[in-house]
C-alpha cells in the first residue's frame, strides 16, 4: 500500500510539474498583448477598406496579438497618429507610406504597373521572406499589403482626355505630399492644385479643378459621379496601382511577426480584397470610359517614363522596387519600348 501510494504521490508531483512547465512554456500568444491598428478608410468603419482588415484582427489573436481597431476617414491623421507613437499600427496607402518605408511605398509609383495580374506578382515578391529586408525601415516595418485597385484619370469634361495637348494648362487636384503626382503634372503641363484626400473630391465635384486622379472606388465613395456630370469622362490607361500597406512600430512586435503577417495577408486577404476592387471597377457606368489605345496609349507610356526617370534621378522611389516593377511590365509585355531602354535602371530584355 506504501509503495501504491508513494507511486500515486509521485505521479501528482509529476503531473503538477509538467503542467506548471507547460505553463511557462506558454508562447506569448497565449497572454493575448493589446494593440492597437488604426485604419484609413475614406468611407470610415463602413468602408470596404476597414472591414477587410476585421479578418485580419481575428487572425491577430492566434498570433497573441489583440488589436483594437480605429478607423480614420482622414489618411494624414491615421499617419500622423502612428507618427506621434498613438497607434502601434496604421493601414494606409503606399503613395503616404513611401516616407516611412521606401521600399514598399515604392510599389504606388506612376504607371508602375498596369494590370492586377502584375501587381499580385509585385506583392507576392514582397510578401516573400527574401524581401524581409527591405520591408522595414528606421524601426517602420510593412508587415501587409493589400490592393486598394487602379487609379484613372477623372475629367469633368470628357474632351480634355483626347490628348496630352488638351490636357496641357488644365487644372488637377494632386495629393500636397504626393511628389510623383505634381511631377507627372507639370510633365503633362497640366496645372497641379494641391490637395488633401478630404478636399480633392469637393474640388473636382464643385469645379475648383478640371482633373483628378483617383481608384474606382472614389466614384461612389468621394461622389465624384457629381463633378462627372453628364460631359465628364474617365481615361482607361492605369496611372498607377493603389495599395494598401500595414506599417508597424517594429519593436512593438515579437521577433518574427512581420514575416509571419505578410505571409498571412497575402495568402488569405488578397483574394477577398481584389473581389472587392473589381466590384468597384464594375460600378462605374459604361458612359463614362474613354478608351486609351493606340499612339494616345504610346505617348501615355511615354509621358510616365519620362516621369518615374526624373524621380529615379531625384532618388524619390527605391531604385530596387523600381528596377523590379519594370521586369514585371517588360515579362508581361516584351515588346514595350521601355524594355531595351536603359531607363530605371536598365535594359531587361
Amino acid at each position: 500500500m506504501f509503495s501504491r501510494k508513494m507511486t500515486s504521490h509521485l505521479g501528482a508531483l509529476t503531473l503538477g510539474a509538467a503542467v506548471l512547465i507547460a505553463g511557462a512554456l506558454q508562447p506569448a500568444a497565449a497572454q493575448n498583448e493589446t494593440r492597437s491598428l488604426c485604419v484609413y478608410d475614406p468611407i470610415g468603419a463602413n468602408g470596404f477598406i476597414y472591414q477587410s482588415f476585421q479578418d485580419y484582427v481575428v487572425q491577430a489573436r492566434s498570433w497573441g496579438i489583440k488589436l483594437n481597431t480605429r478607423a480614420y476617414t482622414d489618411e494624414a491623421v491615421a499617419a500622423n497618429d502612428y507618427t506621434a507613437g498613438k497607434c502601434d499600427m496604421v493601414a494606409i496607402t503606399g503613395i503616404r507610406a513611401i516616407h516611412m518605408v521606401k521600399f514598399a511605398g515604392s510599389l504606388d509609383m506612376a504607371g508602375g504597373l498596369q494590370t492586377y495580374d502584375q501587381e499580385k506578382t509585385a506583392i507576392k515578391v514582397m510578401s516573400s521572406p527574401k524581401a524581409a529586408q527591405y520591408m522595414e525601415q528606421d524601426g517602420n516595418e510593412v508587415v501587409g499589403v493589400v490592393p486598394l485597385g487602379k487609379a484613372f484619370l477623372f475629367a469633368r469634361d470628357k474632351n480634355n482626355l483626347e490628348s496630352l495637348d488638351t490636357i496641357a494648362g488644365k487644372k488637377i487636384a494632386v495629393m500636397s505630399y504626393d511628389k510623383q503626382a505634381s511631377t507627372l503634372a507639370n510633365v503633362a503641363g497640366a496645372s497641379p492644385v494641391g490637395a488633401s484626400i478630404a478636399s480633392f473630391g469637393p474640388m473636382f465635384n464643385n469645379g475648383s479643378v478640371d482633373l483628378a486622379y483617383a481608384p474606382s472606388f472614389a466614384y461612389n465613395a468621394l461622389e465624384l459621379y457629381k463633378g462627372l456630370g453628364n460631359d465628364g469622362g474617365i481615361a482607361d490607361f492605369v496611372l498607377g496601382m493603389l495599395s494598401g500597406q500595414i506599417v508597424a512600430h517594429k519593436d512593438r512586435f515579437p521577433d518574427g511577426f512581420g514575416q509571419k503577417s505578410r505571409s498571412w495577408v497575402f495568402d488569405s486577404m488578397y483574394d477577398s480584397t481584389i473581389r472587392r476592387v473589381k466590384n468597384a471597377d464594375n460600378e462605374i457606368p459604361d458612359k463614362y470610359w474613354v478608351h486609351i489605345s493606340g499612339d494616345r496609349d504610346a505617348n501615355y507610356r511615354e509621358m510616365f517614363r519620362n516621369t518615374r526617370q526624373k524621380l529615379w534621378d531625384q532618388n524619390w522611389y527605391n531604385h530596387r522596387m523600381q528596377h523590379l516593377l519594370k521586369k514585371i511590365r517588360c515579362s508581361s509585355d516584351s515588346g514595350l519600348a521601355e524594355c531595351s531602354q536603359d531607363s530605371e535602371g536598365g535594359a531587361v530584355n
